[in-house]
């Protein structure tokens, strides 16, 4: 489902964390239905959504997708189904016991990036109302990190609560959408995305209805003289569609903030559909926020200007 990919894609490239409490029973994240219990030695990160110990590069990561995600991940929750992303499983996926939850797996192995190799826990599971994907990877080799037993201690903390209202967790988001211009809020994921439509699906198929995605970073921006070719390379990697192509790049200052909005097409890879295709980020020194606007190209005419103003209204917090 492009929907699901592309909201994937977007948690890979822009998370960003809340504030939270720590105590020896399961923290939930602000706007969170997913908690955990907090190993010692780690802090709520400024950079993702989660936990991390600073001095051994240990985190643990929450990530929250629609409950209708979790047959379409679980069927691919193996070696085979994870080797595309770099994950080298070690041992045999288990079932797993989350507090609250119907069904939970449980998979440990490794991966390599940016040259460091790191263990990796991930426990994906799925609660009343979401499906939930937690993941804790620690450095291979790194002093005082935990051992395999207290990685295991901490998953099995996870718990799945009834989740805040949706306008809860998008008054938890770190940045604000001035105007919505029509478009109907769906789903705040991870504390960092938002994701809105236009018509009565919730779970848009294929390119059935607009999806819009919003989604920000608070510490990983690029320098000023980086942001084009960055914004290009994304807009160029977006997942579920192919044949992408950008016809306009513009950069702009305004409101304290850089603007680059890039606007193509694209073709629809499961439905085969000319697709309109705009990205609009605001950079503001170490952080950023960027909406992406996927319809129909027959449909441009009718939401590209609408997305615009949508975009061009969005502050960081």
């Amino acid at each position: 489902m492009r929907y699901i990919t592309a909201i994937l894609v977007f948690i890979a490239l822009s998370l960003g964390g809340g504030q939270m409490a720590f105590a020896q029973e399961a923290v939930f994240p602000e706007g969170s239905s997913v908690g955990l219990v907090v190993p010692k030695n780690m802090q709520a990160s400024s950079t993702f959504s989660g936990f991390e110990d600073i001095k051994t590069g240990a985190s643990i990561v929450l990530t929250e997708l629609p409950a209708e995600a979790y047959a379409q991940i679980s069927g691919k929750f193996n070696a085979e189904g994870l080797a595309p992303t770099g994950i080298v499983v070690t041992d045999a996926v288990r079932d797993w016991t989350v507090k609250g939850a119907s069904a939970a797996k449980f998979v440990h192995g490794s991966q390599i990036a940016s040259g460091i190799k790191y263990r990796k826990w991930i426990v994906l599971t799925q609660g009343p109302t979401t499906t939930a994907m937690i993941t804790m990877q620690v450095p291979d080799g790194a002093a005082g990190g935990p051992s395999d037993a207290d990685v295991e201690d901490t998953l099995r903390s996870i718990a799945v609560r009834t989740p805040p209202t949706l306008e809860e967790q998008v008054a938890a988001l770190p940045f604000k959408v001035g105007q919505l211009e029509g478009f109907r809020p769906i789903r705040a994921i991870a504390g960092a995305t938002y994701l809105l439509t236009d018509g009565p699906q919730d779970i848009p198929a294929n390119s059935s209805q607009p999806v819009v995605i919003i989604a920000s970073n608070l510490g990983n921006a690029p320098e000023a003289a980086q942001r084009m070719d960055f914004a290009k390379q994304a807009f160029a990697s977006l997942t579920g569609i192919k044949d992408v192509r950008s016809n306009n790049e513009t950069s702009s200052e305004a409101d304290g903030g850089e603007w680059v909005e890039i606007d193509g097409s694209a073709t629809d890879a499961a439905s085969g559909d000319a697709l309109y295709v705009a990205q609009i980020a605001r950079f503001e020194t170490a952080r950023y926020v960027r909406a992406i606007l996927i319809v129909r190209d027959s449909e441009k005419d009718k939401y590209a200007e609408r997305f615009r103003r949508l975009a061009k209204s969005l502050t960081i917090n």
